[in-house]
């Protein structure tokens, strides 16, 4: 019992200085005021400037879903698997592979090389988004010729190095990068396998544009790459059906020409020449017919081979404006200078007193 009391007594006595030890710190942090307004004014400063720097944006959103069911067997299976948890990945995949691709330079290019109309100028996207975003300023002290400069082509093959340095730059600035946000983002729903572009920029009308441009760009491009080889077949098919379809009708002409031109003359020569043109005919027929059902195959393959993207909400002026927020900035910057001069008065304190030790 004494020794249960002892333990009590102690941690009774180090309660109490603890509380003792806060009072003096706080105490201290008090008497030295003037430190703690001298740190935080420099950080209210700095983020009120931030606040009021900070251009306003526009933020554009546009959604849309992707439906690949082929109406094969693998189709079917796959989607009895994803009731069970089993073979759901392959869709999934493909989605994020499909927004990869929205940040890809070869849709991006052709994104910013396009022309659009912003504040009644109309010009391709990526003269827009220099001028925009000033970055004639930025290039300033650039000795490559930038200080002044605009795109005049937009052929990417003949680009100089000049040109495609550009470019690239325009790309990072449009995706982003692991140091700074890009002018887009995209983003998925897990459930429903809808998907998000949105664009955030100084330009209302260029916001709503660039969603617009790669949803446009990416729909394209995916369609056709992904329906290549049908589309092959079909190309081949349709090309051989009407050189059949053309020679058949030709022999039939000359087999009608040759009957009227000989009436009445029943000559073996004209009677073999007879028999040679109707054999072709038929043989033509048989082979018309051939073909034209691969053709059919060929155009159904196509048909169900070829994605369906359906576009979901597109944007829609006007656009809310987001503008930082100043209270708020004032707010942080207080709360953080205060941090910053609590730490340093405390750790001052404590330096001197283990010194004095």
């Amino acid at each position: 019992m004494e020794q249960e009391k002892r333990y009590i007594e102690e941690d009774e006595i180090t309660l109490k200085e603890v509380i003792l030890k806060v009072q003096e710190y706080f105490w201290e942090v008090v008497r030295n005021w003037k430190w703690v307004v001298g740190i935080t004014i420099p950080f209210v400063a700095f983020f009120l400037y931030k606040a009021i720097s900070t251009p306003v944006t526009y933020e554009a959103e546009l959604t849309f879903m992707v439906n690949e069911d082929d109406g094969g067997g693998l189709g079917g299976m796959s989607a009895i698997l994803g009731q069970f948890g089993l073979g759901g990945r392959r869709g999934k995949n493909n989605l994020d592979k499909i927004l990869e691709l929205a940040k890809s330079r070869h849709i991006i290019q052709q994104v910013i090389f396009d022309s659009i109309t912003i504040d009644g100028q109309v010009n391709i996207v990526a003269n827009h988004i220099i001028r925009l975003y000033n970055y004639h300023e930025k290039w300033e002290k650039d000795t490559t010729r930038l200080k002044q400069f605009f795109f005049s082509e937009t052929e990417t093959e003949g680009f100089s190095r000049v040109e495609n340095k550009v470019m690239k730059i325009l790309h990072k600035r449009i995706i982003g990068s692991s140091k700074n946000q890009g002018l887009i983002s995209t983003g998925i729903s897990e459930d429903t396998g809808i998907m998000t572009f949105s664009s955030n920029t100084v330009s209302e009308d260029l916001s709503i544009q660039l969603c617009n441009l790669i949803y446009d760009k990416l729909s394209i491009f995916y369609i056709n790459t992904t329906i290549e080889k049908q589309q092959q077949t079909f190309d081949v098919m349709l090309q051989k059906v009407d050189s059949i379809n053309n020679a058949m009708k030709r022999t039939e002409y000359e087999l009608a020409n040759f009957k009227d031109t000989n009436a009445g003359l029943y000559t073996t020569r004209a009677r073999i020449r007879e028999v040679q043109l109707q054999r072709d005919v038929r043989v033509l027929n048989e082979m018309y017919a051939v073909s034209l059902k691969n053709f059919e195959i060929a155009d159904f393959s196509l048909k169900n081979k070829t994605p369906f993207i359906q576009l979901i909400d597109e944007p829609l002026a006007p656009l809310h404006p987001h503008k930082e927020s100043v209270l708020k900035k004032l707010i942080f910057g207080g709360l953080l200078g205060g941090f910053f001069a609590v730490f340093f008065i405390i750790s001052r304190k404590l330096y001197l007193e283990t010194l004095k030790q």
